[in-house]
């Protein structure tokens, strides 16, 4: 009997990565792209050597639907069906908030983050669709649901995520497909690691559990929704935020 399959956008490191090897250590078969092929192909390398499954990384370009396409049309050739999606991969819209974005900040945005996973999900769901079911994971942010200065589009496109997975959940349900988003708040990641103690201490001070995710802690919600652990659970946001979502304050003024 074949392994079950994943593939998860965006995985040659932090989250994207602890997702990919939290799959192989419970024996799929783990398909990786980053933007850069050479990325893509050391880490699955290295995925493979380390857990001893199959292991295949490519370049993707999620601005451009034809490319969607040829990747997921290279899967569907190379393992014959797909059993699990992750859209792990985002452009994070730094800085961009409402009186600086311009026009192309804004589509640079949107077209990854809402219609590159809109038609990465769609094409899976194809697949899935021939071979009796899948499952579909997002990654959303607690961002589609409050305010961060300097991240407007960047929470725009979280929430049209939100919407999308209730959508496809509703639509995709009689074919066996499963969609779910995994709503994270703060993930420890290489970005956390050029932060002063004293900035990341702050920024702990806010969290009712006193730390950000691990990328394990994530990885851990993904397997989750995206295995039979979850057979009966579709179309939910399933919120890992440290406690962030149930607090009203602080607010603090632009430059405090």
């Amino acid at each position: 009997m074949a392994n079950k399959s994943i593939f998860i956008t965006g995985a040659t490191r932090n989250t994207g990565r602890a997702i990919a090897e939290t799959f192989a250590k419970a024996g799929y078969d783990v398909i990786v792209s980053s933007r850069d092929v050479a990325s893509a192909k050391t880490a699955a390398k290295e995925i493979e050597e380390a857990f001893g499954t199959r292991c295949m990384g490519v370049a993707l370009d999620l601005t451009d639907v034809k490319d969607i396409e040829r990747v997921f049309g290279q899967i569907e050739a190379t393992y014959g069906k797909l059993d699990t999606f992750v859209a792990n991969s985002a452009n994070l819209g730094v800085g961009k908030g409402t009186l600086n974005t311009t026009p192309e900040d804004f589509d640079d945005i949107m077209t990854v983050n809402a219609r590159g996973t809109f038609f990465c999900c769609q094409r899976a769901a194809e697949i899935m669709k021939k071979n009796g079911g899948g499952n579909i994971v997002t990654i959303g942010s607690v961002q589609a649901n409050a305010g961060v200065r300097g991240r407007i589009v960047y929470s725009m496109s979280k929430a049209a995520m939100s919407a999308m997975v209730k959508n496809m959940a509703l639509e995709l349900g009689e074919y066996g497909i499963r969609v779910n988003n995994l709503v994270a708040g703060a993930i420890h990641s290489t970005r956390w690691d050029v932060l002063d103690e004293e900035t990341k201490a702050l920024r702990r001070s806010r969290y009712p559990v006193g730390r950000e995710s691990t990328e394990q802690e994530i990885a851990n919600g993904v397997y989750f929704l995206g295995s039979d652990m979850s057979s009966s659970t579709t179309g939910i946001d399933l919120l890992i935020d440290s406690g962030v979502s149930i607090c009203l304050m602080p607010y603090e003024k632009e430059g405090k």
